[in-house]
């Protein structure tokens, strides 16, 4: 979700969900786009062609619908492994985003994705 903590005639700044996707194998384009559509936010996929390897989601995503999501990826198969958090952005009036360095990651199992909370600035690697 965008909170804007500080807005001022030269842009914004706030925190914002910024993950970060790795599919298990390649998909075509189509079904990186079809596997994605249930996240509700437009991917920014990573690849060419029918080689997409990842995809890249920001937005605003209520925590217990993106904890269902890559439940079903990661069960299905999908998702090799996801780097999900609130990451602290600037961004400019032109629509420019500066992304903020991480405060901390954690590193968990997919088994431990109930333990994923969205608190700002913390990075959840899920393997």
């Amino acid at each position: 979700m965008t909170r804007p903590q500080d807005a001022k005639p030269g842009g914004v700044r706030g925190f914002e969900l910024d993950c970060q996707l790795r599919f298990a194998a390649s998909l075509s384009r189509a079904t990186a786009q079809e596997m994605l559509r249930p996240w509700g936010i437009s991917p920014e996929l990573y690849g060419q062609g029918d080689e997409i390897r990842g995809a890249r989601l920001t937005g605003d995503l209520d925590p217990a619908h993106l904890r269902e999501v890559l439940r079903a990826g990661a069960e299905s198969g999908l998702l090799h492994s996801a780097e999900v958090g609130r990451r602290g952005f600037l961004r400019s009036v032109t629509g420019s985003t500066e992304w903020m360095p991480w405060r901390r990651n954690v590193v968990l199992p997919w088994s431990a994705l109930a333990s994923v909370e969205l608190e700002e600035g913390l990075r959840y690697l899920l393997e």
